[in-house]
């Protein structure tokens, strides 16, 4: 049974699932399980922990980071493109919806038949833009995760277009030829939209970086102390010798405490720059005590 409302006719009943539904299903089924999930956020977690730990001059695996040390940054590279797509998406949604039932049907039909060359040109558009993030990394340097947004969203663009046009003209395509289309857009857009968070959480943990960077002269500080003469002598590090019979002979102060990780503690001179800074890893140790107070606090400065 069909019914006509607005013009446009209406179909009642259950509708078969559409190609980019079925396609969909199709490429959630090799992507669905929570394993292949993890490893994803695993992967953009160690972006942002490598881009984070090289701007202090330290490679990122010899803290020994965690599993969930990995994706909890992966989170934080993460956070603003998948609200970025979904409200995209959702706003494009509801404009598409209201559009179709708020216009005539010649006006609708006048509506899809100029967006359908629009789409196209967009989609070209984007897609020659991120080809040449590929081919000339450094001209798009400065936008972090533009390239592969643009592969993703151009692609995109094409399957769009072609159903629209069949909306417009009341044509169909093969279902088994929708169906392959639409899964290989899924492959392009993943693809491009898993360049795109890779760039993106390298970016935002570099930026977490410079944050702390900035952040230093106001973190709280730490006090080492230790058993041996360890050679401290970063600017802004002051060492003082405790008495020969003290527990700690050596004692560290204008530090920061960066992180710490399996057994690993990375610290920062309270002055430290990119030009000619300092990064300290030490593991932890008896002979090894770190104690922590607000910056300012006015407390005993002896051993």
């Amino acid at each position: 049974m069909v019914r006509h409302v607005a013009g446009r006719p209406r179909a009642t009943g259950v509708a078969a699932p559409s190609a980019p539904s079925r396609a969909l299903k199709v490429f959630s089924s090799i992507l669905a399980p929570t394993t292949v999930l993890t490893a994803l956020l695993f992967y953009f977690g160690t972006q942002h922990a490598n881009a984070f730990c090289r701007w202090f001059g330290v490679h990122y695996s010899v803290l020994g980071l965690s599993v969930p040390d990995y994706l909890v940054r992966a989170s934080d590279g993460m956070t603003v493109p998948i609200t970025a797509v979904a409200a995209t998406g959702l706003a494009t949604l509801w404009a598409y919806r209201l559009l179709e039932t708020r216009l005539s049907p010649r006006t609708w039909r006048t509506l899809l038949r100029r967006a359908v060359p629009v789409l196209v040109v967009a989609g070209i558009v984007l897609v020659g833009l991120g080809l040449t993030g590929l081919l000339v990394p450094s001209l798009l340097y400065r936008f972090p995760g533009l390239p592969g947004l643009c592969i993703a969203v151009g692609f995109v663009l094409f399957p769009l277009a072609d159903r629209l046009h069949h909306v417009r003209t009341g044509r169909r395509s093969s279902p088994a030829a929708a169906v392959v289309q639409w899964t290989f857009t899924f492959v392009l857009v993943t693809v491009g939209a898993f360049w795109s968070v890779t760039d993106y959480s390298a970016a935002v943990g570099e930026l977490r970086a410079y944050e702390y960077e900035v952040a230093l002269p106001s973190m709280a500080d730490t006090a080492l102390f230790s058993s041996k003469d360890l050679g401290l002598r970063a600017r802004g590090v002051r060492m003082t010798a405790c008495a020969a019979d003290a527990r700690y002979r050596y004692r560290y102060d204008g530090l920061v405490l960066v992180l710490q990780s399996n057994g690993t503690s990375m610290l920062l001179p309270r002055e430290w720059n990119r030009g000619d800074g300092v990064a300290v890893l030490l593991p932890t140790s008896a002979d090894i005590r770190l104690e922590f107070a607000p910056n300012g606090t006015v407390r005993d400065r002896t051993c």
